[in-house]
């Protein structure tokens, strides 16, 4: 089988089936490069651009045999034979030489723009709230993405570096390569990886971020550098709290209003050997000791719901629950048999009151 994982445009386009395929001539051909484009999405960039190379050098026209048989198809057999010593038949083809060569000149042109070309393309995943993807990188690393997230690499990926950028939350489970280290960029904090797997979450709607390594060693450190360089351990998880004075259920003191506050402790691990900051990963969602308002995020994710409290008494309410196939419905409903408080769904709304 042919390994197209480092083509380039111009490998593309020398294929014969891949030729067939622009120009949908030959079903099967079709086919087969429309299944590959769907199963190789980090190659639809490099693909687009092999097309747009066909239609150049094809011009937007069929092939030139197929324009002289329509052409000796509108004539007579006594005007073809007329023709064959008539200059006029030589100057179309000198004309179609023209345009041929015309259209290779255009394509050294084009290529030769693109490798000049200093803008980076970028490939994205992304997720929807309710909605969770697993991807595999180029380097084989495993990255499953959570709901409402969204991760992108930048061209050249596992060549010279293997950089990605994550807004929201998903686990990594990185191969190791000590040549070409693998980094974690989010709005919050860097991540440094050489072979771990960990999880992170950082959604730009929540006041923390937060990182939790389960095997292998990181460091980060915070966007602009406050706060120096952290190295976490197995079992550790790190905590960053944004743009507030107080953090929540903290017991440390007000941070400076310099740089955010930072919290290491261990992550949480409950019955069945279960860790609650990775539990979304077998499709579980565990609530340990937490507001009701804390909740509310989850639940807005995971069910691709809106949720409104009428009572701020209510956000305070605090829960510990396991929650895995249950609907919205029924995990509200569980919930009441802790607290007492009432709910309404209107479609993707809940309002929560007193």
């Amino acid at each position: 089988m042919v390994d197209r994982s480092e083509f380039n445009a111009e490998d593309f386009l020398v294929d014969s089936t891949f030729q067939q395929y622009c120009a949908g001539t030959d079903k099967l051909c079709i086919e087969y490069w429309e299944k590959y484009i769907n199963a190789h999405p980090e190659q639809a960039v490099v693909i687009a651009e092999a097309q747009k190379l066909y239609v150049i050098l094809s011009g937007n026209k069929r092939q030139l045999n197929h324009q002289v048989n329509d052409f000796k198809n509108q004539l007579s057999p006594k005007e073809i034979k007329v023709l064959k010593t008539n200059r006029f038949l030589w100057l179309k083809i000198a004309a179609a030489i023209v345009v041929v060569i015309g259209s290779f000149l255009l394509y050294l042109s084009y290529n030769n723009f693109k490798k000049n070309e200093p803008v980076q393309e970028v490939f994205t995943w992304a997720t929807k709230s309710g909605e969770r993807k697993k991807i595999r990188l180029q380097d084989g690393t495993s990255v499953l993405l959570n709901a409402k997230s969204s991760l992108s690499i930048i061209k050249g990926f596992n060549k010279k570096t293997r950089e990605v950028n994550l807004i929201g939350e998903a686990f990594f489970d990185v191969v190791h390569c000590k040549d070409v280290p693998f980094k974690v960029h989010t709005n919050d904090f860097n991540i440094d990886v050489l072979g771990t797997a960990f999880n992170v979450k950082a959604y730009p709607d929540e006041l923390t971020s937060e990182a939790t390594l389960i095997r292998g060693l990181i460091t980060m450190e915070a966007v602009g550098g406050k706060g120096g360089i952290i190295t976490l351990k197995p079992s550790q998880k790190v905590t960053f709290y944004k743009n507030i004075n107080e953090p929540k259920k903290s017991k440390l003191a007000k941070p400076s209003l310099s740089r955010p506050e930072i919290a290491i402790n261990h992550y949480t691990l409950i019955k069945d050997s279960t860790i609650v900051e990775t539990a979304w990963t077998k499709n579980r969602i565990e609530i340990y000791d937490q507001d009701f308002d804390e909740i509310k995020d989850i639940f807005e994710k995971w069910y691709n719901v809106e949720i409104k409290f009428t009572n701020t008494a209510v956000e305070k309410y605090r829960f510990t629950a396991t929650f895995s196939k249950e609907t919205i419905e029924q995990a509200l409903s569980a919930l009441q048999d802790v607290e007492d408080f009432k709910y309404e769904i209107k479609g993707n709304q809940v309002i929560i009151s007193k």
